[in-house]
């Protein structure tokens, strides 16, 4: 997509055009798949052996030991006619092997007090292991094709080779207790230790706690054919997942070189502090049904408190790392989601439908040290800002004379028709200080609609999703809205180009030798990411026991599926929920992702 309309593969002798020149300015594609050979081998292994004996009555005590082991294989190879072979061919060869053991053991009580109460209780114990070795080598200059092994090559460019392990150890416990299906209460505690934390930081406490309340059994309830159940919970969880293993150690690596020497040098100070990210939520709910259960409500709220954010910390250089992994602040978590469910009989037709809204704001309350933290190229964290918004320049629209370019950026080549972008510390200049903190990747609402009809045998069922009110950076448009550049151009921004005082407030000039300018991380490439998705459409037929009994069959139904069958949206990409990472700090830009595809499935589900 990012080559120009008239690029072309191979040249008129049957070359390849070379990506990277004048020629041809990206890699060429075609000659990346063609040139190369690539697999992957995955190998997986995953068993479980457990013990359970009953002591007393209502009393089971349960053991149980898990093993997952999956070694994989990487191989590439680049032969001599490859953009990336470097010299005479390339192998890339990557092994990995990853183990991991769980043991567990638990004992589960439960028992009937007289006619009225039912108590359950449980208590046990959980240790988990899990150790993976990698090694990898990038071998280059091969004598001939025919050689694919990497001992053949000439140069042994890189080679490494890793070892990691990472242990967690927990205890927990559950108490449960009813009380003539009206009142409930059920409590938890549990404690984890993890080897990613120093020793003195590795524990941490996790309690919960919930109760409800079926009012609908109470004696006052006199409302016919209708269901309530109220119900409220307190719990905290820790999080201790993508962070380095060794994230809290000062370590040191080898292979670094002296004078020719090998030697070995520090890689990180490590963080003797770094402890678990907690989570505290409170949640609150109804059930409420009508009708008999012909229509459902469920509602719910709910307040979340997350503290000691774990993230790598950007340091200044002189201290020898880029960034320490530490707990950088605080955020909050608040909204609300109901769902509606209804079973109707339209005549003969068996009518069900189930839709669900969801909101959610998100906020960041604290920050280490300062209330702001540029990350990634284009993002920041601030407090009182969602996290993932975005850190860019403001798009004030197209400079229509030259004697609107203040004297600074006319002195580097800005003129009419270039874009002008908010000077916020009034300074005359553009620079990195007069970027803003703004959008928001989340959607002010979100949900999805699903209905089914059946009439007889035949069914239909078609399932809407659909989020309003979030903003995606269409980072994809940076060069496609550069009239005057060398890769491939929108349409709508070549015709509607500045040509003269007047003609555009939005689209640049054409221009070629300061284009960088007009392609700034700015508001003008945050779009409604808004949209209505019909996610998926079946239709299938059941024939009747009658007719399949005659052939020896139990059952035989035929289907037609349509997955991603339309889309209605006003962002100018291809698909609104492509995003290149789906880390929350960086989620909601599109950088010529791939689009979801457009799925037709023909089934048949026969039993005998």
């Amino acid at each position: 997509m990012q080559q120009r309309p008239f690029d072309r593969p191979y040249k008129p002798n049957g070359d390849y055009y070379t990506g990277g020149t004048d020629e041809l300015l990206l890699h060429n594609a075609v000659q990346i798949l063609s040139e190369e050979v690539s697999y992957t081998d995955n190998y997986r292994f995953i068993g479980s052996f457990w013990a359970e004996a009953q002591i007393v009555k209502g009393l089971k005590i349960r053991a149980s030991y898990n093993n997952d082991s999956a070694y994989t294989y990487d191989y590439v190879y680049y032969n001599q006619n490859h953009p990336y072979a470097a010299d005479n061919g390339r192998i890339l060869d990557r092994n990995r092997f990853v183990m991991t053991n769980t043991a567990d053991l638990y004992a589960n009580y439960d028992r009937k007090i007289g006619e009225d109460f039912e108590l359950g209780a449980m208590v046990g114990h959980s240790f988990l292991k899990t150790k993976s070795r990698t090694s990898y080598i990038d071998a280059q200059n091969y004598p001939s094709p025919a050689f694919d092994v990497a001992s053949v090559a000439a140069n042994i460019v890189g080679a490494s080779a890793g070892l990691s392990e990472y242990a967690i150890e927990s205890y927990f416990a559950r108490v449960s207790f009813a009380y003539k299906d009206r009142y409930v209460l059920n409590a938890t505690i549990r404690t984890d230790g993890s080897s990613r934390f120093a020793p003195d930081c590795r524990w941490g406490w996790f309690p919960s706690v919930s109760v409800g309340w079926n009012v609908s059994n109470e004696s006052f309830w006199n409302a016919e054919k209708t269901d309530l159940k109220i119900r409220a919970s307190y719990g905290r969880t820790g999080n201790q997942d993508g962070i380095s293993n060794y994230g809290w150690q000062a370590l040191i690596s080898g292979g670094a070189n002296y004078g020719g020497q090998s030697g070995i040098a520090i890689s990180s100070s490590g963080n003797d502090r770094l402890t678990w990210e907690t989570a505290d939520q409170y949640n609150a709910g109804f059930d409420l049904s009508f009708l008999g259960g012909k229509i459902n409500m469920i509602a719910d709220v709910y307040l979340k408190n997350t503290n000691n954010l774990l993230y790598s910390k950007p340091v200044h250089a002189t201290t020898g790392e880029t960034s320490i992994l530490s707990n950088i602040g605080s955020m909050r978590n608040k909204g609300i989601e109901f769902t509606i469910n209804t079973h109707f009989n339209l005549g003969k037709v068996q009518w069900n439908s189930s839709l669900n809204i969801a909101r959610n704001v998100n906020k960041l309350t604290a920050l280490l040290e300062d209330d702001m933290l540029s990350i990634g190229s284009n993002r920041a964290l601030k407090i009182g800002r969602t996290v993932g918004s975005w850190y860019i320049f403001r798009k004030d629209g197209i400079y229509q004379y030259d004697g609107e370019v203040p004297q600074t950026l006319y002195d580097k080549g800005v003129r009419a028709g270039d874009v002008k972008y908010w000077d916020r510390n009034g300074d005359g200049n553009i620079t990195d200080d007069d970027r803003i903190v703004t959008g928001n990747p989340n959607p002010k609402f979100s949900g999805g609609w699903n209905n089914s009809f059946k009439y007889k045998g035949l069914e239909l069922s078609v399932f809407f999703t659909y989020s309003y009110g979030n903003d995606v950076f269409a980072s994809w448009m940076g060069h496609a809205s550069k009239p005057g550049y060398t890769r491939a151009l929108l349409k709508e921004f070549a015709d509607n180009r500045w040509t003269g005082p007047g003609t555009t407030n939005e689209y640049p000039r054409a221009v070629y030798s300061y284009s960088g300018w007009n392609a700034k991380n700015s508001t003008g490439l945050l779009k409604d990411g808004s949209f209505i998705r019909l996610r998926s459409m079946t239709l299938g037929y059941t024939f009747p026991q009658r007719m399949i009994s005659k052939i020896h069959l139990k059952g035989l139904r035929l289907y037609l599926q349509g997955d991603n069958l339309f889309l209605c949206s006003r962002y100018p990409g291809w698909d609104p929920e492509t995003s290149v990472n789906l880390d929350p700090r960086f989620y909601g830009e599109d950088n010529d992702g791939v689009p979801q595809p457009r799925i037709f499935k023909l089934g048949v589900n026969i039993t005998f």
